[in-house]
């Protein structure tokens, strides 16, 4: 039923331009968290390679020029990193991203990069050329990473290597460690290997949710046309029906299986009588809100509404989806008053109205095994059941009294641990070698009162005293979430 549950139609809007840059950017801001999350550990072992590269080349240049202390505050930072890592590593993806978040992780880069090209400084003026070389080269190799690990957000990458850069392209030739010439060669290769990078990065990310957002677009569109389909569908075919044949559970060739099932027959007593004294006008707004009041009511249940024979109503419980033998009788009694139920209320409203002529229901219900699937040609079939219990269901419904409900044997044994039922006359039914036991409801052990109330927009049903430990909760959750949808 999750197909039909919230169907919007065939009719979708699609989104504006503005709203598909929106979503956009949305994702690529949780692109860009996600990514920076996951590197957290990359970035914590790039800045502790670069750190035993600085030590490895010079350690007491570092100790003797202060940069150590660089070091500590760096370490506090990784610290911080790990622990945001650890914290978050649990946690679901986001389904939204701040711009404040983004600029943090921005900032945070910037930070970082300026932490390096401190240290650089610091220790440059005490180094020899070579030395002064090989610390240049492993913070571009460090910058460099830095835009590896976090390519959907190359801004940070581009504030991380920025101060580096520039410390790399003053720091060298104002402490006459290089010349200005390979200086700007060192920069300016970089420069355009990084901005290259950056840029090559930037339209691949863009590309790649831009295709994220066009095929989940795509998918929504896809999703709300079946729903759509499903609900003109479920019109003239059950429900259940229709979600089988959507899902692929229920094929389209002409088949049939046996299963037991519990068979429901209802119809209109003297309903020819009626239709001699109604208008047709009349007839037709009582029928159809009989029939619609009738099959909510069915579909409240879980019963599948198989057709409706002028006033006459069949439906069935155990396919195509069943709850156990014993589930679906209950279900099925359980519907059975509650539609004997609403009934009682429907005639007090009609007489209200200053209709004479109103409706009595008769209802016979039967548990057996029935042949139920594809029934016709490969061009026209219908999905239904078939079989002598069926036509038991149908003689019981016959022999019911007028706003009785008449059960089989077999019902009553499923349902008999709380249902008050009387034995009623042996009726004899083609096809059964003996006369059939019968059974007529008299009252339920607990009283079935109806809480119903219908306005233009609410709908209404419920019966407590007919409802599982499992239904109640399931109410109770509806209750709650429709209270809050109006205090909104």
């Amino acid at each position: 039923m999750a197909v039909l549950q919230e169907t919007r139609g065939l009719d979708h809007l699609n989104p504006t331009p503005e709203q598909t840059e929106g979503t956009i950017a949305r994702e690529i801001r949780i692109r860009q968290s996600v990514e920076i999350h996951e590197a957290a550990l990359s970035v914590i072992f790039g800045n502790v390679m670069l750190v035993l590269i600085y030590l490895a080349v010079d350690l007491h240049l570092l100790i003797s020029s202060g940069a150590v202390y660089g070091f500590i505050l760096l370490a506090v930072i990784m610290y911080g990193i790990a622990r945001n890592h650890l914290h978050l590593r649990k946690r679901e993806r986001p389904k939204n991203v701040s711009r404040k978040r983004i600029r943090m992780i921005v900032i945070s880069s910037f930070l970082l990069g300026g932490l390096w090209a401190l240290i650089t400084m610091i220790a440059m003026p005490s180094a020899t050329q070579t030395t002064a070389i090989i610390l240049i080269m492993a913070s571009y190799i460090f910058a460099t990473t830095s835009l590896i690990t976090s390519p959907s957000i190359p801004l940070a990458a581009l504030c991380c290597a920025a101060p580096i850069l520039l410390a790399n392209a003053i720091g060298p030739v104002y402490f006459d460690q290089l010349s200005v010439r390979l200086a700007v060669l060192f920069t300016i290769s970089f420069i355009a290997v990084f901005g290259f990078a950056s840029f090559a990065n930037w339209r691949q990310t863009y590309k790649n949710i831009a295709l994220q957002v066009a095929n989940q677009q795509a998918e929504i569109d896809r999703r709300e046309m079946m729903e759509g389909l499903a609900r003109r569908l479920s019109v003239y075919i059950s429900p259940q029906i229709v979600q089988s044949m959507l899902t692929g559970d229920e094929g389209a060739e002409v088949a049939a299986q046996r299963k037991k099932l519990t068979v429901f027959f209802s119809d209109i007593a003297g309903f020819t009588a009626i239709t001699e004294r109604l208008e047709s006008e009349e007839l037709s707004a009582l029928l159809n809100q009989y029939l619609t009041e009738m099959s909510e009511i069915a579909l409240e249940y879980g019963g599948t509404i198989d057709k409706f024979i002028g006033d006459a109503i069949v439906v069935f419980f155990g396919d195509p989806e069943s709850q156990g033998t014993k589930a679906d009788a209950d279900a099925c009694v359980r519907m059975a008053i509650a539609m004997q139920a609403r009934m009682s209320e429907l005639k007090k409203e009609w007489l209200d109205l200053g209709l004479e002529d109103t409706f009595d229901l008769r209802v016979g219900i039967n548990t057996g095994y029935c042949t139920v699937g594809n029934f016709g040609s490969v061009d026209k079939m219908d999905y239904t059941i078939i079989g002598s219990e069926v036509n038991l269901a149908a003689r019981l419904e016959a022999a019911a009294d007028v706003g009785g409900i008449l059960i089989s044997n077999e019902t009553h044994a499923l349902v008999k641990d709380w249902v008050d039922a009387g034995e009623g006359e042996a009726i004899v039914v083609k096809g059964f070698s003996r006369p059939v036991k019968t059974f007529f409801l008299r009252e339920t052990k607990v009283k079935a009162e109806t809480v119903f109330h219908k306005t233009p927009h609410l709908t209404f049903a419920m019966t407590p005293s007919l409802m599982s430990d499992a239904d109640r909760v399931a109410a109770k959750a509806t209750l709650r979430d429709a209270l809050e949808k109006i205090d909104d």
